[in-house]
């Protein structure tokens, strides 16, 4: 075949799915390290019902659908991007630190966290040319990307004189864990 003949293939987007959770056999029925292929206009659920859930979490106290990862576009753009909305009403959803409460949606960045519960998601995007597919490539990871995971919400403390104060409240801060060099005479 001539070089002026060949066809090239198109590159397609993909989002590498690094996952943590202290107990891993909730991730038993997921398929590590193997690339899965998806239409740009599917929703991808991940949760405890497997008829529903792409990605089904074998644990009683995931939601049935905990929350969908949804490629767009910008209307001035030919990238694909992806959103994640949290479908929990029992958990809230923390993006690099922002919560999401039942619902709530927002666009995830090139290279972000999700956590809820001890879950811990290390979302990474690489674009590619192809507009009607992406891929997902899930690993397992057997360290936390976060020092302190988010547990379960509690109802804001609320004054005596009945209005809530959360303007003092912290916000949960997620770092990368990574490999740090001594010497050992420091030790």
């Amino acid at each position: 075949m001539h070089f002026e003949t060949a066809t090239t293939e198109e590159t397609i987007t993909s989002l590498h799915i690094s996952i943590y959770h202290p107990q891993a056999a909730v991730f038993k029925s997921l398929n590590f390290n193997e690339k899965q292929k998806f239409r740009v206009d599917e929703s991808i659920k991940f949760g405890r019902e497997t008829k529903i859930c792409y990605f089904p979490l074998v644990d009683r106290r995931a939601s049935r659908i905990q929350f969908a990862i949804q490629a767009f576009r910008h209307s001035d753009s030919s990238e694909l991007y992806f959103e994640v909305k949290n479908t929990s009403v029992r958990a809230p959803l923390s993006v690099n630190g922002i919560v999401l409460g039942h619902l709530n949606r927002i666009d995830l960045p090139r290279n972000c966290i999700l956590q809820f519960g001890e879950y811990q998601f290390h979302l990474e995007k690489d674009n590619g040319e192809d507009r009607e597919h992406f891929e997902i490539l899930l690993t397992l990871s057997l360290v936390p990307f976060c020092q302190e995971p988010i547990v379960e919400t509690l109802p804001l403390p609320v004054s005596e004189s009945g209005i809530s104060n959360d303007l003092n409240m912290p916000a949960a801060q997620c770092h990368f864990k990574s490999a740090v060099e001594t010497d050992e005479n420091e030790l």
